[in-house]
């Protein structure tokens, strides 16, 4: 009997789907799976002049349901406070910053969203 695959290696390969649909869609990647002790950010990216935040959600069924249920609030917060450490080291403090979420399907079909959720409250460094 076949084994379900795990779910990191299911989330890599969606994150590696991803990544490819970015590429073609004219973004610069930057870094991959970003890590801190706070947390982790699956794609960092420069689309245009603007600095990219992206989780990758890899879905299991076929439906990609709510796009807003795809990444609770205590998670943006997390991505949040790692998009914060990445710009301070990284010396982009004054970039324009957006957070966006792409979700990937059994079938890899891709679904983008842009713009998908704002820090609360300013965004100051």
């Amino acid at each position: 009997m076949e084994s379900l695959p795990s779910t990191r290696k299911k989330g890599s390969k969606g994150e590696e789907i991803a990544r490819k649909y970015l590429e073609k869609k004219g973004y610069r990647i930057l870094d991959l799976n970003y890590q801190t002790r706070t947390g982790e950010i699956d794609i960092i990216a420069l689309d245009r002049d603007i600095v990219v935040f992206i989780e990758v959600k890899t879905s299991t069924g076929r439906a990609f349901g709510d796009p807003l249920a795809w990444v609770p609030d205590w998670k943006q917060k997390r991505i949040v406070r790692v998009s914060r450490i990445y710009l301070l080291k990284k010396r982009l403090s004054g970039a324009q910053v957006r957070y966006d979420v792409v979700a990937v399907d059994p079938a890899r079909r891709v679904c983008h969203v842009e713009d998908a959720f704002r820090p609360a409250g300013e965004f100051l460094m």
